[in-house]
């Protein structure tokens, strides 16, 4: 009986030595600590929960900002977001709670995704900007401005005379949040030439001007406006600025944006006057670069000093100032009116953009009346396509120049002694792999880089406008390349 309640005991006892162990030896793991993350990893729609789209369509990143774009016609104010954010986190829309599944308006300008940590200490907002369009041009657009760190972008695609695809992109003005759209107003830089080139030519079919004639001396349209004018200088026509090959620059640092050229010891802009003659000053003669003599007509050099020169022919030929002459004498014949001469910051226009500096540069230092021929246009991109139904050959919009000064402009001009075969009157021609068959000319100065192309060989025209520079590159170039790519992509995309 003893031994009976000895192992009783003894049994009791190892039970419990057991469950002792059992509640000793594994303890409780500790609770997570609530996560401090708030990130948004993708934003988009998709088909299944918007049918009425046809197909998804994802954000881009881009400066800051998340883009996206969403089909023609789709209704911007109900579309059922698919938003992916850190384990935890919750989302609020517009300062609104989000429920997944559920349909917010998104038409406006940008709205505001805030992702809160699931600890609550820390939030992230993120700005969605959504437009329509096309899906595979805007995102190209969207990476485009992510790699240059461009604000603004303005682009538009003709077909004939019909444009097929015009938008804006980004903002404006960043500070408001104003959406750009293809009416507003950029710097056209280079472009510019095209216009004078206009006004030249619209001189040229009034019979008030030859493009051979003489433009400096005694014999020149110019007489009496400029001293020390030499033999060199005197054998330097119209025919010549156009076509860069009056050589007035070669040899000098750009005069129109080199200080000592364009600014007086005080810092203010010189008048187009000063800026010439201190450039005939600097180039008396031909200059001989040890391979080549370059005098008038000899060879390809690209000089805006000399759209300056055509810019005061167009003045003192028509007895008004350029910008009146532009206005109302060439663009008020294809019913353009809101094209203009640029100025500073303090004189922009309602609906211009603002410029973004890039590397310390600063664009609103150039003084663009005093360059007008050469640099100082601000329109927009759906008032370029107008420009060139007006000058294409094509009788479906009349156009604004003989079939005979249309062939002047756009035919590569003879160099004396060079081949060169890329240049015509105010145009660029024979791109080595691009706009084939178009006339086409690209722009870019402190707060701009511009493209367009008139008239390819599937008859596409186009516009791609920027409201900043970039000086860096990405694997396809520089930003010039970039949109040079892009915008004969696109033409070649809306001609299928």
């Amino acid at each position: 009986m003893k031994q009976l309640k000895f192992l009783t005991a003894s049994f009791l006892f190892v039970l419990l030595s057991l469950f002792v162990f059992a509640a000793c030896g594994e303890p409780e793991p500790e609770p997570l600590e609530p996560s401090n993350n708030a990130t948004l990893s993708k934003f988009a729609f998709t088909s299944s929960s918007n049918p009425g789209l046809g197909s998804s369509s994802e954000a881009v990143p881009a400066n800051g900002f998340w883009y996206i774009t969403v089909k023609e016609g789709a209704d911007l104010s109900k579309l059922v977001p698919d938003i992916h954010v850190s384990d935890g986190a919750t989302v609020q829309i517009d300062n609104k709670p989000f429920s997944p599944g559920t349909a917010y308006d998104f038409s406006g300008n940008v709205h505001s995704i805030r992702v809160i940590a699931e600890s609550g200490n820390r939030s992230n907002e993120y700005k969605v900007c959504v437009k329509h369009g096309n899906a595979y041009i805007d995102n190209q657009v969207y990476s485009f401005m992510n790699d240059f760190n461009i604000p603004g972008v303005s682009i538009s695609i003709m077909k004939g005379t019909n444009v097929v695809y015009s938008y804006g992109y980004g903002f404006a003005d960043v500070a408001s949040e104003t959406r750009t759209t293809p009416d507003h107003l950029f710097r056209m830089a280079s472009i510019s030439k095209q216009f004078c080139t206009m006004c030249i030519m619209t001189l040229k079919e009034e019979g008030r001007l030859n493009l051979d004639d003489q433009v400096f001396g005694e014999k020149g349209i110019l007489k009496g406006i400029y001293h020390s004018i030499t033999p060199y200088h005197e054998s330097i026509t119209v025919r010549h600025l156009l076509s860069h090959s009056s050589a007035i620059c070669k040899g000098l640092s750009d005069p129109a944006f080199t200080w000592s050229y364009r600014m007086d010891s005080n810092g203010n802009p010189v008048p187009t006057d000063t800026l010439i003659q201190r450039t005939l000053n600097d180039r008396q003669q031909p200059y001989n670069d040890g391979s080549l003599i370059w005098n008038a007509g000899a060879a390809y050099n690209y000089s805006n000093v000399g759209f300056c020169v055509l810019h005061r022919i167009v003045e003192v030929i028509s007895g008004k100032d350029y910008e009146s002459f532009l206005k109302e004498d060439v663009l008020a014949k294809m019913g353009i009116t809101d094209t203009h001469i640029g100025g500073y910051k303090e004189q922009r226009r309602p609906n211009e953009c603002i410029f973004y500096m890039q590397e310390g540069t600063n664009g609103y230092a150039n003084p663009l009346r005093e360059l007008a021929g050469a640099a100082g246009i601000i329109t927009s991109t759906n008032q370029m396509m107008r420009i060139l139904t007006f000058m294409d050959g094509d009788d479906t919009v009349p156009d604004i120049f003989t079939p005979e000064t249309l062939k002047e402009m756009y035919t590569p001009y003879t160099y004396s002694a060079s081949t060169y075969q890329r240049y015509g009157l105010g145009w660029r021609m024979n791109h080595s792999s691009l706009f084939q068959g178009a006339h086409y000319h690209g722009g870019n100065i402190a707060g701009t880089a511009t493209i367009w192309a008139g008239n390819t060989n599937q008859n596409m025209s186009g516009a791609f406008v920027c409201n900043s520079r970039a000086y860096n590159s990405n694997s396809t170039g520089d930003i010039d390349d970039n949109m040079y790519v892009l915008l004969d992509r696109f033409m070649k995309y809306f001609n299928n």
